[in-house]
């Protein structure tokens, strides 16, 4: 349905400080160029420095949940209030807390960051997908492919920033923008008005009535974990990520073993950056037209193929496996937000996909642990990537039981609604 200029407007500037604001919840990923200073000024081990990053991720998560539950039930504007300012405390305290012990940074670059970002994510990723109930890939794509870029830029910034200033000094850059990012977005994001909401979810309600002969179901989180396609789901999201989690801590190292130059590894990075900004916009938008389970299923089959190919090569088709690794990341993380929603409903979608994020706490969590214990037993990290073929196969499997669990249910509900519609004509003959 077209809109009106004020609400056109309105939505516009949502999209754009939605982006902005998530642009930084990618920030963690730039960790590894911080290391290095922290470590040299804190007198810190490559153990106690790489755990930052890995508290951000989880903790991430359970921002998500929170944040989620805010939006879905108060206003959105509390949580990307809340969450933008622990965030930038976050991230603005750790200037000053660069300390032998690695403790108070846990807290604030770890903890703070990580919760507040997710806060922010998932609220910005519900309205984005309230604002186009016809297009959530379309939505769900440009906000995400946001945080997606953050690396490639940030990742430039920063290392001039340090090489200029220290850690200190960058953090408190970086803290400050972040800080206005979330104030932009406390002023221009908000949910459609209540009369415009009610008029896009209907005739989103009715494009589904006509396509699927039924009207989507809005899933409350307590009947969302009580369903097989939950499971299905979050499988399929830890299963797909795991790949990604075992190759990326490794990837310079192992383009240095097989004796690729330094400059084409570090370019893997660049690259790998831009495919996955690319496929996180381009795979939710093509998935609105070719249905969702679809597209994951693509991605599950180029992930293993990257890692059959890790395996395999010893030459530079090993950074295009690298870099392909990036884009199924993307894929992953750009399709789950829209393909949640498409099942489970836009009216909790904050807090729904907040719960079937806890597939990236257990893979960020499991593929260390795994590529730990295997290096440890005196392999080399050919077996990690067989594993990682294992685990894309795993998602594979669960991405078609879920389809057939989709499919199962679509048959169901036609079922009872003939049902419905015979019972209707009986009363009526009887009258």
């Amino acid at each position: 349905m077209a809109l009106e200029k004020t609400q056109t407007r309105k939505r516009n500037l949502m999209m754009v400080f939605g982006a902005f604001a998530i642009f930084f919840t990618g920030y963690p990923h730039v960790w590894s160029l911080y290391q290095p200073y922290v470590m040299e000024q804190a007198g810190w081990t490559q153990g106690q420095a790489s755990m930052c990053f890995y508290l951000a991720l989880v903790t991430f998560v359970f921002g998500n949940i929170v944040g989620g539950r805010i939006q879905d039930r108060y206003n959105p504007k509390i949580a990307i209030l809340i969450g933008g300012g622990i965030f930038s405390a976050g991230i603005l305290l750790s200037a000053f807390l660069i300390v032998p012990s690695p403790v108070p940074i846990y807290i604030t670059y770890g903890f703070m960051q990580g919760f507040g970002q997710g806060m922010i994510y998932t609220t910005i990723l519900s309205i984005a997908q309230k604002w186009f109930p016809h297009k959530i890939g379309f939505a769900s794509g440009i906000i995400v492919t946001a945080n997606g870029l953050c690396g490639f830029f940030l990742a430039p910034l920063s290392r001039t920033l340090l090489a200029a200033g220290g850690p200190k000094f960058t953090f408190l850059v970086i803290g400050s923008a972040i800080a206005a990012s979330w104030i932009f977005g406390v002023i221009f994001i908000k949910n459609p008005d209540k009369e415009l909401g009610d008029k896009l979810m209907r005739s989103a309600s009715q494009a589904q009535i006509q396509s699927c002969g039924k009207e989507q179901h809005q899933y409350t989180a307590g009947e969302m974990i009580r369903t097989k396609k939950f499971y299905f789901l979050v499988a399929t999201m830890l299963c797909g990520l795991m790949s990604y989690f075992m190759v990326s801590p490794v990837s310079q190292i192992i383009q240095s073993e097989r004796g690729i130059s330094a400059a084409v590894a570090a370019s893997a990075v660049m690259f790998g950056s831009v495919v996955n900004a690319a496929v996180r916009l381009l795979l939710p938008t093509i998935s609105d037209k070719t249905g969702r389970t679809k597209c994951v299923m693509g991605v599950t089959v180029v992930t293993m193929i990257a890692m059959i190919t890790l395996v395999v090569s010893r030459s530079y088709v090993t950074t295009i496996a690298i870099i392909l690794m990036y884009g199924c990341y993307g894929g992953i993380m750009g399709s789950f937000p829209s393909l949640t929603s498409s099942i489970f409903g836009l009216k909790y979608s904050g807090e729904n996909y907040g719960i079937v994020m806890s597939g990236i706490v257990a893979a960020s969590l499991g593929a260390p642990a795994i590529s730990g214990a295997v290096t440890n037993a005196g392999y080399d990290m050919n077996l990690v990537f067989k594993i990682g073929v294992a685990f894309a196969a795993a998602a594979f499997i669960f991405i078609i039981l879920l389809e057939r669990e989709l499919k199962k249910d679509s048959k169901d509900a036609v079922v009872k609604q003939e049902e419905i519609q015979v019972e209707k004509e009986e009363t009526i003959c009887q009258l």
